[in-house]
């Protein structure tokens, strides 16, 4: 991109990047509970989020994996705005599409390293570093993506 493309571009709109990350997130947890019910493999993020922080209070793992759910949903929104809205080709709604499954094909395998997580140790969760695991990852990460690069794009300031 041209230094003077950059310059049109315009400083990033924290409140499109706020909104648009949490309504992608919303999309990402409905998405994750209709594959939890249909696949029956217990990759619930939430309790993989939440768990660590809560000890050995495994009714608390969920609650309390929303909120850090919605402040990775807002990061990943602000990268999207940075690094990216303007860089993919495409409609918005795919652009968020391709840079979501672009960051879970990169971090996915870091969930080689499962063995230490308590959920996982525990049973609480099922395993992670699987192809069951990864596939309901994919429409998770779809149904992110398209609601954010459609929403970002809507509320943007120019």
């Amino acid at each position: 991109m041209t230094r003077s493309a950059r310059s049109t571009a315009g400083p990033t709109d924290l409140r499109a990047v706020s909104l648009a990350g949490a309504a992608a997130g919303v999309a990402y947890v409905a998405a994750m509970e209709v594959d939890l019910r249909l696949v029956g493999h217990n990759a619930d993020d939430l309790v993989f989020l939440g768990r660590p922080l809560v000890g050995k209070r495994r009714g608390w793992a969920r609650p309390v994996g929303v909120p850090v759910h919605f402040v990775n949903a807002v990061g990943l929104a602000l990268a999207y705005a940075v690094a990216a809205h303007r860089r993919l080709p495409g409609p918005p709604w795919l652009r968020g599409i391709v840079f979501a499954s672009v960051e879970n094909a990169l971090l996915y395998p870091l969930t080689i390293l499962e063995d230490r997580h308590p959920g996982i140790r525990d049973g609480q969760l099922d395993r992670y570093w699987t192809w069951t695991a990864f596939l309901q990852s994919v429409p998770r990460h779809v149904a992110y993506g398209a609601v954010l690069g459609f929403v970002y794009e809507r509320l943007r300031r120019p």
